[in-house]
């Protein structure tokens, strides 16, 4: 009894020593932090001044950065509406990155460079904290305090000056050179006045270490690089249907057909085209000029409506010398609407197989398509016929023939075959004399018009139009005749 009684005692004990250890270790660690922290004073053009803890193994980047992202957040959750929070966003971060001052209590002062920090990892930009630092912002604008660079480099930037910047700077916050381009060895530097209407034009080797001023601006020129993604696509009756690749000034139609296997036994040759656009709507889509507006809104001064106003004035300025009557002029604004929607190309596939023909030197672009259809052997009949629709295609049959397939004429149809209408597949041209002379094809229309009701007011109208006409003549003949006397 006395040994167990022990035992529990010297248990005790230990627990007890225990704790006291952990208690120590503990006060220890919190002595230890409170030993490391310091203060850190902020001024200048910063979301926030005055002075801050920090820890004696943080750098000037992560205080910097916490300090922003603490006062950035109390600014940015007093704000509800999102336009104003994504302008206080971008106002929040423009302080400068560059050409900051740390004080030492020392009488030390180091010039810091953040942004070259990020970009190389150079740690001399980026010094750690001590206590009674002083970190003090510039005051900048980047409307006037610049340098922009573009051309062949991997970012087209414009970035904020600090005297001592040189071409090599620039080229470090643009990334570096694109190693697309081969043989760069010069940069073009554009230098105004301070009333901006006189330019010197400098050629600086991109080698060297040329100095820059405020407001310089850089393009890096290199010969144009034309190894790009040039391609049309070829759909229908070939053996490899898809997107085969073209040189960059154009590809022989015979070629591309080749490439994408060749034509199928079904192949039509006789319907198959090439889809190109050159007008000037196109073009712009064709190089998505609107997305990239869309995307980076500073960079492409290209406003939304630029397509449907570039567009009215293709449309206005076929109209400015035409001879148009009122009623025409809808016809001509659906034939021209067709006509920016439609770029076929005059290519008949038919006279391909002709080496001396227009066809097999005919060139496909960078973005055309290519279709090719299989046969079609059907006539539509539609319009005032007891059954339209696809009626199988004889050869030498002329359009009655197909009207009686589609079970003739309704009641409602207009009387007389001259109201009919045969429509040519390939053209879609209307035909109506001598119909029955000409040569119904597979893909042709024929469309039998319906008859336009007229009422008794309709007759009314007119009998009044014409007896006002009537009138008016009438009253200038006794005009005249009373003239005369």
């Amino acid at each position: 009894m006395k040994k167990i009684f022990l035992s529990i005692l010297l248990y005790a004990f230990a627990v007890q020593c225990y704790a006291q250890d952990q208690n120590s270790n503990s006060s220890s660690k919190i002595d230890l932090a409170r030993a490391s922290l310091i203060s850190v004073t902020v001024g200048g053009a910063f979301i926030t001044n005055g002075t801050f803890p920090a820890s004696m193994t943080e750098r000037v980047d992560q205080f910097i950065t916490r300090i922003f992202t603490e006062a950035g957040s109390r600014t940015l959750s007093a704000a509800r509406d999102e336009k104003l929070i994504a302008k206080v966003k971008s106002e929040l971060d423009g302080y400068a990155k560059r050409d900051i001052t740390l004080k030492r209590i020392s009488g030390e002062v180091i010039k810091l460079d953040l942004e070259k920090f990020r970009l190389t990892g150079d740690f001399k930009f980026n010094p750690y904290l001590r206590n009674d630092d002083v970190i003090i912002f510039p005051a900048f604008d980047l409307n006037t305090g610049f340098v922009e660079i573009i051309g062949a480099v991997n970012k087209e930037t414009k970035f904020q000056f600090v005297d001592g910047d040189n071409l090599s700077d620039a080229l470090l916050f643009a990334g570096g050179l694109n190693k697309a381009y081969d043989n760069i060895k010069s940069a073009e530097i554009s230098r105004l006045n301070n009333s901006g209407d006189r330019e010197e034009i400098i050629s600086a080797d991109i080698d060297g270490a040329f100095p820059l001023k405020r407001g310089d601006r850089i393009r890096v020129v290199a010969d144009p690089n034309q190894k790009r993604v040039f391609k049309a696509l070829v759909l229908g009756e070939v053996k490899n249907p898809g997107y085969v690749y073209i040189k960059q000034n154009g590809s022989l139609l015979n070629e591309v057909i080749q490439k994408a296997g060749g034509f199928t036994s079904l192949a039509d040759l006789s319907r198959a085209e090439v889809v190109r656009n050159y007008n000037a709507i196109e073009m712009m889509k064709k190089y998505q000029l609107t997305d990239e507006y869309l995307n980076s809104p500073e960079k492409y001064y290209l406003p939304e409506t630029m397509l449907k106003m570039r567009q009215m004035q293709d449309a206005l300025t076929l109209l400015r010398t035409d001879n148009l009557q009122l009623e025409d002029t809808l016809f001509f604004s659906i034939d021209n609407q067709l006509r920016v929607l439609r770029g076929e190309s005059l290519v008949d596939f038919t006279k391909l197989s002709d080496p001396q023909s227009d066809e097999s030197n005919f060139s496909v672009k960078d973005g055309d398509l290519i279709i090719v259809p299989q046969p079609f052997d059907y006539v539509y009949v539609f319009g005032q016929v007891a059954n339209f629709g696809y009626i199988k295609y004889s050869e030498g049959k002329n359009y009655k023939y197909y009207l009686e397939k589609a079970g003739g004429k309704t009641e409602m149809a207009r009387d007389g075959d001259e109201e009919d209408v045969v429509i040519k597949g390939k053209g879609k041209s209307w035909i109506t004399k001598n119909k029955e002379n000409i040569k119904i094809e597979a893909g042709d229309y024929i469309y039998v018009p319906k008859v336009i009701p007229r009422n008794f007011n309709f007759y009314l109208s007119r009998i009044g139009s014409i007896a006002g006409i009537v009138g008016s003549v009438a009253t200038i003949i006794l005009l005249l005749v009373q003239f005369g006397k």
